[in-house]
């Protein structure tokens, strides 16, 4: 149902024929809501600044649209940053910015959100303001009839760089917030039309009522604001407790990461001084596991998706991890699923880890040991050992994965050049403790970033951190394995933004007029555009490459991530200590403090009273008791070892002795003739799949697949109902089925457009 018919065409007749991948514009994936925005009191836009691509495999934007569309009175739609040729046709049909699901304006929205992920989309932000004819700054949005605009996600965390464009932040948590926010502005509203609330104060009277709500900073109207804490995570939303996300968007062509993404902890223990996310995420919060289980099967039962993807700052890290992948076992194993970690602790890989992911297909793996050397893992609290990360590689080549991504960082604080040799020296020893693996190297530069311990440390200049690189290149050369990294250019830039104080708009809005747009992809980057907007006199020396004075306030200090700053300086001499033990070894007992004494243990372990939690209304919240866990493994030791490992069930799938063909003729038509022909193929797939075909896969050793055969490829934008696609299924399975049910049973899942018009069966 596209309410704005006159756009939908002219789309269609004059900008999708002319564009890559037009399908990204159409709204047509499964799993979307659509409402009668018409009628619907308060319209909500979910605003995402980068690519389609990118946006549709971020998990808050599929929480916070799910949310707000499960209230009634509230319509949530989502728009994305359109691709350059996108942007081009816009342009010359006079085309303002529209929402994908009823291709309504993004200017007649009450509210426009936008998810704040990388510092370097900020100028898209401005690219999409100005694109659905918004004002950009937020001083000339004036009256009723402008949406307000806000943003939130971890970059909110320092405000200003924003801070003359946005209405409000949400600082923190946002699946009630924003609810709250929605619920602000449709109570002013309707004060608006009762007469209650003055036509020329409406913005200001919203703005003071938005800086009421704890977790939303408002410029101009808040002076401090504490973040806002989702303590319970499950939600246990009324609709349905058991399952946090009732329905799962599934887009119809590849996404960054094309897989049903489950968050199962938010929160890290860990203690990293470099990691933002690791600070102002705290306390830990971990899904129940039976939550996780249904969320699981709720989301592999209606998308149809092929992967899990178990998602945390440290997946090993879940206190009933074992227990989790047990239940998740029969599931993955018979149904051909695969499960990948993408956040995995260097330590946390058990056995039984290692074996469930590689069950079904030998993912790519990625290990993050930061630093090349102890002596720096300890300065940057890093608490793994070499032992470990060689334990963990060798485990990866015995289970048959291939290909191991390792990241590091260049320029941490207190950095040697023994540090990069430490780097190859490690692969050396990867080499030979994992022989065969495919190694790629990533080096990423170290940005400090706000509310970190090392938020007080001088960040390194290009042309040193150009010389690490370079060195870096040469020493690994001969290693033969793929290296890869940042450009100091991005990195400063990211420095720039993310350490910004209330001027960095000027730099900002500058830097988007001289051209800098589409930024976060790094091919498009414009660093001209920067290096021309900072010769309006801001001394940025001063402010990215020199210390910062520990006592001075810092620009970002009104806001309340509810860590202690004293804790966070503690921290930050710590490391300084452990630089100068390492230099003046033989003084160490000296000082009364022992190595070990200056690494922070996870907060798992042992409490350093961070000052997050209180124990009363704020704490640690952990699936399950430890003792729990013990009682879990001891179970597991007492079942057949041949068919459990720890727990796991691995299934061998039995041979298949009689099956049965059947063929899906099916048409084509509409708006997904702007669909590929492989593209059209995993669509039918999913829909097989969630439909519960039990197709007959081909077995490999490395990754199976399901036995098909299709008719040939249409031209692209072409029209049939000629097409078909052939299956293996069981016999049995097709003697029992009637397949006029099944047709239906199909259609209902799969897009518009797209119809089995016939199943014929082969019998054996």
């Amino acid at each position: 149902m596209k309410v704005n018919h006159e756009l939908y065409r002219k789309l269609n007749e004059a900008v999708l024929p002319f564009v890559q991948k037009p399908v990204r514009y159409l709204g047509l994936e499964t799993g979307t809501t659509v409402k009668d925005i018409k009628t619907i009191p308060l319209k909500f836009a979910l605003a995402f600044p980068d690519f389609y691509e990118l946006g549709m495999s971020h998990i808050g934007m599929g929480i916070i649209y799910d949310i707000l569309n499960s209230v009634d009175y509230i319509a949530c739609e989502r728009v994305y940053l359109p691709y350059p040729d996108m942007n081009a046709k816009l342009k010359e049909h006079n085309i303002p910015l529209f929402s994908l699901e009823s291709f309504e304006e993004i200017k007649n929205f009450d509210v426009t959100g936008f998810s704040l992920q990388y510092e370097l989309s900020y100028t898209n932000v401005l690219f999409m303001l100005e694109l659905s004819g918004i004002p950009v700054f937020s001083k000339d949005r004036t009256g009723h009839g402008v949406p307000f605009i806000g943003a939130g996600g971890p970059c909110a965390f320092n405000p200003l760089p924003l801070n003359d464009f946005m209405d409000f932040f949400i600082i923190g948590d946002g699946e009630i917030t924003t609810v709250e926010v929605c619920d602000t502005v449709l109570k002013a509203k309707r004060g608006l039309e009762s007469g209650a609330v003055d036509k020329a104060d409406y913005r200001n009277y919203v703005k003071n009522r938005l800086a009421e709500i704890r977790g939303v900073y408002v410029p101009g109207f808040s002076k401090s604001v504490k973040k806002s804490i989702l303590y319970d995570i499950d939600l246990n939303r009324k609709f349905n407790k058991h399952i946090y996300i009732g329905k799962h968007i599934v887009p119809l062509i590849e996404t960054v990461h094309n897989r049903l993404a489950v968050e199962i902890a938010r929160g890290c223990s860990s203690g990293c001084r470099f990691c933002q996310a690791g600070y102002i995420y705290r306390p830990v919060r971990e899904r129940k596991k039976d939550i996780v289980v249904n969320a699981v099967k709720h989301g592999l039962r209606t998308t149809g998706l092929e992967e899990i993807s178990l998602s945390s700052l440290s997946t090993g890290d879940y206190s009933d991890i074992e227990a989790l992948l047990s239940e998740l076992a029969d599931l993955t194993s018979e149904e051909k699923i695969s499960m990948s970690f993408p956040s995995m602790r260097i330590g946390s890989l058990s056995e039984n880890i290692l074996r469930k992911t590689a069950a079904v297909k030998k993912t790519n793996f990625t290990l993050a040991p930061e630093a090349g050397t102890q002596r720096l893992r300890n300065i940057i609290n890093k608490n793994i050992s070499e032992a470990d990360l060689l334990k963990e590689a060798a485990g990866l080549s015995q289970k048959g994965f291939k290909t191991l991504k390792l990241y590091f960082m260049l320029g941490l604080p207190f950095e040697r050049m023994a540090d990069l040799d430490g780097i190859a020296g490690l692969i050396i020893k990867i080499k030979k403790a994992a022989k065969g693996l495919n190694i790629t190297v990533n080096v990423n530069n170290f940005v400090p970033k706000p509310h970190t311990p090392f938020q007080w440390h001088p960040m390194e200049k290009e042309p040193e951190l150009n010389f690490k690189i370079n060195y870096l290149k040469k020493i690994l050369k001969p290693l033969n394995v793929n290296f890869r990294y940042q450009d100091p250019k991005i990195s400063f830039i990211e420095g720039l933004i993310s350490r910004g104080d209330d001027f960095t708009p000027k730099i900002i809005y500058n830097a988007y007029k001289f051209g800098a747009v589409y930024d976060s992809e790094s091919k498009l980057l414009n660093y001209g555009a920067w290096v021309k907007a900072l010769e309006y006199g801001y001394d940025y020396h001063k402010y990215l490459y020199e210390e910062k004075n520990i006592d001075v306030p810092l620009p970002w200090d009104f806001i309340d991530i509810l860590v202690d700053k004293d804790f966070l300086k503690d921290e930050y001499k710590k490391s300084y200590m452990q630089n100068l033990k390492s230099i003046y070894p033989r003084n160490a007992s000296s000082t009364g403090d022992s190595t070990e004494d200056l690494l922070t243990e996870n907060c798992r372990k042992i409490c350093y009273l961070c000052g997050v939690c209180d124990f009363k209304t704020v704490n640690p919240v952990y699936s399950s008791k430890a003792e729990n866990i013990k009682m879990h493994k001891k179970k597991c030791k007492n079942k057949n070892t041949e068919t459990a490992v720890e727990g796991v069930k691995i299934i061998q799938n039995n041979p298949v002795k009689s099956f049965s063909e059947l063929t899906f003729i099916y048409s084509k038509r509409g708006a997904v003739k702007y669909l590929g022909h492989l593209e059209t193929v995993k669509i039918l797939l999913k829909a097989f799949r969630v439909a519960g075909i039990p197709l007959i896969y081909r077995e490999s050793k490395f990754t199976s697949r399901p036995r098909l055969s299709f008719s040939n490829p249409i031209p692209f934008m072409s029209e049939s109902d000629e097409l078909y696609i052939k299956a293996r299924v069981a016999a049995e399975y097709a003697a029992s089925t009637a397949l006029n049910v099944l047709r239906e049973k199909i259609n209902a899942i799969l897009p518009d457009g797209v119809r089995i018009l016939d199943i014929n069966i082969k019998l054996p």
